[in-house]
This record gives C-alpha cells, structure tokens and sequence, in this order.
C-alpha cells in the first residue's frame, strides 16, 4: 500500500480505540525507540507498523516475517554470508538487514522464532551489530526496530515459549491492537474502505448495515478485506443478501444459543471441529479464531489426545 492509502485507512478509523491507537503511533513514531504492536490475527498490526514508518521521516522500511523462513536458512538470509561459508555459498551476500540501512527493521511475529533464534538476536539487539555468517567481521546496525506478535505474547512467556529477556527488551514501548468486534464504530469505514479499493459499490439498507455491525469479524479486517474480494470476484456491488451469508454471533442477552448445555472446552471443540469442516483450511482458521496457525495446531493435538 502506497503512503496515501494507508493514512487513508486508518484516519477512517473513528472507533475511540483505534483513535487512542493513532495517537500512541503518532507519538512514538518520532522517536528511535523500539515498539512492539500486539494483537489477535489479521487487526492490522503490519498497517500500524508503516503507518509508524511514514511518520517518522525514515525512508526505507524492512518487513520480514519471522514464520516465513526455515531456521537454517534464517541466519543467512537476514544477515548475509561470505563466499565459501557453507556449501554452496559461491558468493558474497549482503543478507536482507543491510538492505535497512539508516531506516526501520520490522519483525513481523517475531513470536514464531525459535528459542534459538530468540537467544540469537537478543544479544544482536542489546550490542546492535551482528556477524554475517562466516564473517569474522561485525556489522553495525542503525536502523531502529519495530515488533509485532499475537495477543497471547505474555503466555508464551510465562510458559517458556518466547524468552522473558527478549520480551522485555523488546516491549518497552508497547501498543495493544483491540479486535474489531471490540471496535464496532470501524466497521462500516472498513467496509466502504476495501469496497472504494476494489470498485465495488455499496448498496446497503439499514439492515444489511446491521448485519455487518452483528457478526463477530473473528478474522477482524484481514476477514473484512477477504470478505469483500470474494465478492469482486464475481459482481461490483454489495447488496443486503451477500451480508445474508453471515454467520451472527454475537449473542445478547435473552438471546437463545444452540448449545447452552455444553461446557467452555466442548464448544470449543465442537467450534473449531465446524470451522475446519466448513473451510478445510487451517490457516484461514486461526485467522478467524484470532490465534496463531502452531495455538490451533497446539489445541487439535490436545484434544485429540483428550
């Protein structure tokens, strides 16, 4: 996304806690402090971390994935190799930091790293330079760091998942992303949002505003954008019908619930048991369940064994 549109998407967000977070962005973003962005999957955390990234007068910003490569090749992809360091190292390579120089390295769910890797760039973080592999010489590093990871970040700590040292260093300046069913004023901006990029028109009623405003967006606006493109795939327009299709799940009270008679761990099996069956994907899943792909995999190895 180009500079315009992100301030476009999010100065749409006129939900009080998304304006608390612009403003802690704002803030912070003129600063060479670190920051960590936290939340459940798919509330943008990435969109946050450019938007910190235009206002804060650097030019190139770094987005790596932490889950994206394989831990052997990790090392050498971020920070690069000298000709002969390992077998098939035929040449020089720069690794993907250097490419950062002067400007911002995002960490995007850096909660997927290894111990190991964890271990690695903490002391990278604490001395600010690094080795490319087989290098007997260091790299400064001057370029400031941005973190994102899911919501359940602190559990992972208290369980031994994620270094405490890391996690403190790294979560000195913190901002929480709220979910979107927690953010209702979002909504319909998202909507018209993802509608106007697409070209698609909106063609809503009052009902079919409800309907948007009712269901719970546990995929939170990465389930929004999905929700729109599968519509464009087939007609520019949405209309009260295509908002038929969802599932409303938000339950108030003397609101009868299908399932009242089972307990908090039956209708989480019983949920995720219909969602896997409905979608095939366990990807798509987690993002709906607002938890990481390895937390699903976690709880389908468990209750399986249950």
């Amino acid at each position: 996304m180009q500079k315009d549109t992100i301030s476009s998407l999010l100065n749409n967000l006129k939900d009080p806690l998304s304006e608390e977070v612009r403003e802690k962005a704002e803030k912070v973003s003129a600063y060479e402090t670190g920051v960590l962005l936290y939340g459940e999957t798919g509330t943008g955390k990435d969109f946050w971390a450019k938007y910190i990234h235009q206002n804060s007068g650097k030019e190139k910003m770094l987005n790596l994935n932490c889950g994206d490569v394989p831990e052997n090749l990790l090392e050498s992809e971020w920070f690069g190799y000298r000709k002969g360091a390992f077998t098939g190292a035929d040449k020089e390579y720069a690794g993907r930091w250097k490419l950062a120089a002067d400007g911002i390295i995002f960490l995007n769910q850096i909660d997927l790293l290894t111990i190991n890797m964890q271990s690695r760039l903490l002391r990278i973080i604490e001395r600010k330079k690094y080795f490319p592999l087989g290098s007997p010489d260091e790299y400064e590093i001057n370029s400031r760091f941005l973190f994102s990871a899911d919501d359940d970040i602190e559990e992972k700590v208290r369980s031994g998942r994620f270094r405490k040292d890391l996690y403190y260093r790294i979560s000195a300046f913190s901002i929480y992303i709220p979910p979107l069913r927690d953010r209702k004023n979002d909504i319909l901006p998202l909507f018209r949002f993802f509608a106007s990029k697409k070209g698609i028109e909106l063609k809503l009623t009052r009902t079919g505003e409800k309907r948007l405003l009712a269901h719970r967006w546990d995929g939170n606006i990465r389930e929004v954008e999905n929700f729109i493109n599968n519509i464009a795939v087939v007609k520019n327009l949405i209309e009260d019908s295509d908002t038929e299709k969802l599932e409303e799940t938000s339950f108030s009270s003397g609101t009868s619930f299908p399932h009242d008679d089972l307990s908090l761990r039956e209708l989480e099996i019983k949920y995720i048991n219909h969602l896997i069956k409905k979608y095939g994907n366990k990807s798509k899943v987690a993002a709906i369940l607002g938890i990481s792909r390895k937390s699903l995999y976690d709880r389908i190895e468990k209750y399986g064994k249950d």
